[in-house]
């Protein structure tokens, strides 16, 4: 944990991932023919934030969460291959109560691949929007 967001654990991208994800996705763009480019096809995006999405859960941040409410933004900035190790930086935002005493919360996600040539490389960034019990407060 640092002083500013919450650290999740991590998970190991590995080929037979990229493609089930690729395949049971129905992706047909050519950057995703596992048949054209065996262990470097890159994971869809998707697929990143379907694993980043379990990474924050798992580290119970959002124990208190109700529903996800809005992906208000993602940006993608570095693809996403076997062999990359991903990890969520989970930094809690502002809240505002709701009228049934429900709080809506932003959190700001930066996933990254962690164990690169080059340290830590961020590979997308996301704005998230959760409906909570109650608030994190900033950590």
């Amino acid at each position: 944990m640092s002083a500013t967001y919450v650290e999740t654990d991590s998970v190991q991208v590995d080929a037979d991932l990229v493609s089930t994800v690729v395949g049971r996705g129905g992706y047909t763009h050519p950057l995703f023919d596992v048949a054209t480019h065996g262990e470097s096809t890159p994971l869809p995006g998707q697929g990143v934030l379907l694993l980043a999405g379990g990474l924050v859960e798992q580290s119970g941040v959002l124990d208190d969460a109700v529903a996800l409410l809005e992906m208000k933004s993602v940006r993608f900035t570095q693809m996403v291959r076997a062999g990359d190790t991903l990890r969520v930086r989970v930094t809690p935002g502002s809240h505002r109560a709701t009228s049934s005493g429900k709080h809506v919360q932003e959190f700001a996600w930066q996933i990254v691949v962690v164990a690169s040539p080059h340290g830590v490389d961020t590979v997308a960034e996301a704005d998230i929007v959760m409906l909570m019990n109650t608030p994190v407060p900033g950590v």
